[in-house]
């Protein structure tokens, strides 16, 4: 089974799979951003954005993309328990994407680096400037909460936007035959060797719009597989979006 989201939106892909108790990987993808479903009796009991797995990467992907397309393999049942019961999970999962929409308004992305102004309690973590992702590990928590808790600092002025992302510290170096990704980008060529991080890069002059464009492109077609590939691409592709509104 596999087609177009604008013919088959997504809630009725899923709610079919559940209907008829399918077991398998269905696998969905929003432009350049994927997103993989493992099925077991009509329940979810998997979910991924590359290597970043679980709830918390399955609610950052639209439940309602405007396109897209999906195509679901069936397989033998995964030994695996449901993440969440599928009475509940789509509730859930619009409640999420309206909340990272409501955030969204103020932080383009998790990868986005704060400074505290007035480092009261719980902002501590911003002091000196961390993304958002970084104070989500300082405070053990899930990082839909680090998001509340940064939305709400900078909505009363206690923490203000710095302009770079956590993916400025990243180190590219290509080593032989160059991807096809990079040879579209050709005057980062001769920049990606890995003596430099990536907001050097931009620092001397290259536009930050055409490094995010050429992350994007090399992720999505695994030229380039980084820990953390995942939740990269996704802060990326919201970063463009917010770019392009």
């Amino acid at each position: 089974m596999e087609g177009d989201l604008k013919v088959f939106p997504l809630t009725e892909v899923l709610e079919l799979i559940h209907a008829h108790r399918r077991s398998g990987v269905l696998e969905v993808r929003e432009g350049v951003l994927p997103l993989t479903l493992r099925f077991a009796a009509g329940e979810v009991v998997g979910a991924s954005i590359l290597d970043w797995e679980g709830l918390e990467a399955l609610f950052t992907f639209p439940l309602h993309p405007k396109e897209g397309t999906f195509r679901f393999q069936p397989g033998p049942p995964a030994g695996e328990r449901p993440l969440m019961p599928f009475a509940n999970l789509l509730g859930e999962w619009a409640r999420v994407n309206d909340e990272w929409d409501r955030f969204r308004a103020l932080i383009d992305s998790p990868s986005r680096v704060l400074e505290a102004i007035r480092p009261k309690p719980p902002l501590e973590p911003f002091q000196g400037g961390k993304s958002v992702r970084a104070a989500a590990k300082t405070w053990g928590v899930p990082l839909l909460i680090a998001m509340e808790r940064a939305y709400m600092g900078l909505r009363e002025g206690d923490l203000y936007p710095l302009r770079r992302y956590a993916w400025y510290a990243l180190r590219i170096r290509h080593q032989g035959r160059k991807g096809k990704t990079l040879e579209e980008f050709g005057g980062l060529q001769g920049l990606l060797d890995g003596t430099r991080n990536l907001g050097e890069v931009i620092a001397q002059g290259v536009p930050e719009a055409l490094v995010r464009r050429y992350l994007v492109q090399a992720l999505a077609s695994g030229e380039l597989a980084p820990p953390g590939r995942g939740w990269l691409l996704r802060d990326l592709t919201w970063e463009m979006e917010k770019e392009g509104a």
